[in-house]
């Protein structure tokens, strides 16, 4: 398991939902992506920094990615985006790995939202039916520079409960790039397969004052 195993989310008190470039983002740590089955440095780097405001009941997300290609074609939410390029999150508000939220935005702010179930004998569902009223997503990629970033607005009120000072929710966090050199999946904490759906890797995201 990755030292990294844990994730502090800071409270912080906004105007709305803040730029990609916004100071307030040097107040999270930078969370790494790896290879999502070796733990190794990926071709590409890519973080991840996560804030909270309290106040007006928002968890806020940022990536910051190497990006040399994209390759996203779809453009209603709720595609199959995870076939394609794509940063994705997956939480559990309870702290039940036997269920958790899944949350991916392509780089054309095409949203997918779930929930996944695993029944008592192993099999994994997944429910369509959750979405995250007032998400808000805005993606920018710089071609020159060959990076992409994306800042997510996620509202408390999309969850079981709003998250307290001195709570962990479990995460992890993941990267889909598709590029001439094929497929590479990221992952902050790796699974050690090719597959992001192994919840026993999550990591924790404490909420501290």
């Amino acid at each position: 398991m990755s030292e990294n195993v844990r994730y502090t989310c800071y409270p912080v008190t906004l105007k709305g939902m803040p730029a990609a470039d916004d100071a307030v983002w040097d107040k999270a740590p930078a969370g790494e992506l790896l290879e999502v089955e070796s733990g190794r440095r990926p071709f590409l780097y890519t973080e991840f920094r996560i804030l909270r405001d309290d106040s007006a009941g928002m968890l806020y997300v940022r990536f910051v990615a190497e990006d040399d290609c994209l390759h996203s074609t779809y453009r209603m939410d709720d595609e199959p985006l995870y076939t394609q390029d794509v940063f994705e999150l997956f939480l559990s508000e309870t702290g039940a790995l036997s269920d958790y939220r899944e949350i991916e935005v392509s780089p054309f702010d095409v949203i997918f939202t779930g929930n996944i179930h695993y029944t008592p004998q192993g099999e994994r569902v997944l429910n369509m039916d959750w979405d995250i009223p007032g998400m808000k997503t805005l993606t920018r990629h710089d071609r020159a520079a060959n990076r992409t970033e994306a800042v997510w607005q996620l509202p408390y009120a999309a969850f079981a409960a709003a998250p307290r000072a001195g709570d962990a929710w479990r995460i992890n966090v993941f990267r889909v790039d598709h590029s001439p050199r094929g497929i590479e999946l990221q992952a902050w904490q790796a699974t050690g397969a090719r597959n992001f759906h192994v919840p026993e890797r999550f990591g924790w995201l404490d909420f501290i004052a």
